[in-house]
């Protein structure tokens, strides 16, 4: 099975305007012979409270979908109890699977205290949260604090990106690596030092091609094992997620 981790749904984006339709995103999966893909919300111009409106779309679509979409709930911690609240709407009304959280976009940092306390409601229902990474709001030192205080999250840095991203998986094992974007020799790098369990295949879009970061990056790394190759491009996530293969 191969799952992209990574994909955007909806919109538009209140900054770059991009947007992406439910069929256009199953096209994208036809195309590449991608199963399944994790899907959340833009930074959407209507979000409402914490993504209210957005993260609503998202459960339509994953029901649309009959199973090809993992919708992921996007949360705000500056909407702080209300953040909470939103998610505990997404996991146990809308079933949806996951948060994604991005401390730019929403300016925030890591150490925000309802961001903790999202890491421990995504904990107490085994659900993962993919961080956006290696930007100043979002500096892999920092979100590798965030997961030392909750060791049995399952956090998700989205890219191979910023200052210290191997080091910091290396020296806390609750955090996972994305190739969202990322370099062939920095993947190989990562594989090299922390092992396949570890990584994690995602493409981006539309903000990248599906069919570039899921396929041909891949085929372009010949030290990698098709096995090491299918746990990272299904096997890690859908273990993350408790999928049946």
């Amino acid at each position: 099975m191969i799952v992209d981790a990574h994909c955007h749904l909806g919109g538009p984006d209140s900054g770059d305007k991009v947007e992406q339709s439910l069929h256009g995103l199953i096209k994208r999966m036809d195309d590449c012979k991608v199963d399944k893909a994790v899907a959340f919300p833009f930074n959407d111009e209507n979000a409402g409270v914490s993504f209210f409106r957005s993260n609503s779309f998202i459960a339509d679509a994953q029901k649309e979908s009959k199973g090809r979409i993992i919708g992921f709930a996007r949360l705000d911690p500056h909407a702080r109890e209300k953040a909470i609240l939103e998610a505990k709407r997404c996991v146990e009304k809308l079933n949806l699977r996951g948060f994604k959280l991005h401390p730019t976009a929403q300016n925030f940092f890591p150490d925000h205290p309802i961001v903790l306390k999202i890491i421990k409601f995504a904990i107490k229902y085994d659900i993962p949260v993919i961080f956006d990474n290696g930007k100043h709001e979002s500096q892999n030192t920092e979100i590798a604090e965030l997961a030392k205080k909750a060791p049995e999250a399952k956090i998700i840095l989205a890219h191979m990106r910023g200052e210290g991203f191997i080091e910091a998986c290396e020296e806390v094992h609750n955090l996972y690596l994305g190739t969202v974007k990322a370099k062939v020799d920095d993947i190989v790098k990562s594989v090299d030092t922390l092992g396949a369990d570890r990584i994690i295949a995602g493409s981006d879009s539309p903000y990248a091609s599906m069919y570039f970061e899921m396929v041909d990056k891949f085929e372009q790394i010949d030290t990698l094992s098709d096995e090491e190759k299918e746990k990272i491009k299904g096997k890690n996530i859908a273990g993350l997620l408790n999928l049946q293969l």
